[in-house]
């Protein structure tokens, strides 16, 4: 499945598509399931989305996500060479046909491209992944990337303290123009990237990139998107710290964003009392397998059994960005998302005052 071309694109490109990680009969069937889930949505009701990603109602713990989820591991098993892996509970894309009025088309001009490695984080960390439950032709709903932009990040942030110092207070950074054009003169191309149906982009953290919305007179007008997004690593990098998040994340069902590990961002389940929709408010069955338990890191591995526990290597931090590394409270405490808002907000204002005073 993950083949020695796969990991050469990687390293040269910053991004790879492995085909097969899905049937055609799988992904139909999910897809229904998650078409089953959509109809509670009445009168052009939808989820609260950006650019087809959905966040809210705990898609991110829909047992169809987590069957998704789970069958996608072996890819991450021989991309890090090793079974003992950590999971996101990450987000879910469904972008509706922009022919039937309810999203728009592409636009020239406007992008989303960003990168979700900071400047806190040094070299490589982490790669994404994306699971297709359809095709994605070049003019689809895609992704959209700046070919082997990764191996400029550390250069950009060096050069750019500014930007730098902003991801690290997000753990994200939305390029403007003259960004983009600092990475073109550098000759990373602009891709809308085709992935057939059933299976997975992969990139390095680093990889500038977004999603793409379909172009108007497309080949295949009226085709959805459905796509789960999973980000696996060795669950040998988590510290005491983070495994410690992670159990108390199973325990209420909470979400994360792609981060397995090293100051690990979640979110707690919100509450949706006045539309009738069924979600999630504990783990379903499929996350509560004694594998899917280990992805959480609510059981642990045995790393002294002989078996490879991936890389030698541990992904560094910057020390002069780590003081601004957001660490949250335990998700359950009672105070928890008061105290999540607060700590944002006092972020934001000290990282204000400290870019004034340079």
């Amino acid at each position: 499945m993950f083949t020695q071309r796969n990991r050469q694109e990687l390293e040269d490109f910053g991004y790879t598509v492995v085909p097969g990680v899905l049937s055609h009969s799988e992904c139909d069937s999910y897809i229904k399931e998650y078409n089953d889930w959509i109809k509670q949505f009445k009168n052009g009701k939808w989820p609260q989305s950006k650019s087809s990603l959905i966040f809210s109602y705990n898609v991110g713990n829909l047992d169809v996500t987590w069957k998704i989820r789970v069958k996608s591991k072996r890819v991450f098993e021989q991309l890090w060479g090793t079974s003992k892996l950590l999971s996101s509970v990450d987000a879910l894309a469904i972008g509706r046909p922009p022919e039937n009025g309810q999203e728009h088309f592409a636009e020239e001009g406007f992008h989303w491209l960003h990168t979700d490695q900071s400047a806190a984080r040094m070299g490589l960390h982490a790669y994404q992944g994306a699971v297709y439950l359809e095709n994605a032709e070049e003019d689809d709903w895609t992704f959209y990337l700046m070919k082997g932009s990764h191996k400029y990040a550390q250069e950009f942030y060096d050069t750019h303290e500014k930007q730098a110092f902003k991801s690290t207070i997000n753990e994200y950074f939305q390029l403007r123009d003259e960004d983009v054009t600092w990475y073109e003169e550098r000759g990373c191309q602009t891709v809308r990237l085709p992935v057939p149906k059933g299976g997975i982009v992969l990139w390095d953290s680093r990889l500038i990139h977004a999603n793409a919305r379909p172009i108007k007179g497309r080949r295949n007008p009226g085709r959805w998107r459905y796509t789960v997004f999973v980000c696996m690593a060795p669950a040998i990098w988590a510290t005491e710290e983070d495994m410690g998040i992670r159990k108390e994340l199973f325990n209420v069902a909470g979400r994360t964003s792609h981060w397995p590990f090293q100051g690990i961002r979640f979110s707690l389940p919100n509450t949706h009392n006045d539309d009738g929709i069924i979600y999630p408010k504990e783990v379903p069955p499929s996350g509560r397998t004694d594998e899917a338990k280990r992805l959480w890191g609510a059981l642990p591995y045995n790393f002294d059994d002989g078996e490879s526990n991936g890389p030698d290597y541990v992904p560094k931090l910057d020390p002069r960005y780590t003081k601004f590394i957001y660490t949250p409270p335990k998700p359950t405490n009672k105070y928890g998302r008061n105290i999540i808002i607060g700590l944002g907000l006092l972020a934001a204002f000290a990282a204000f005052v400290w870019m004034k005073r340079r």
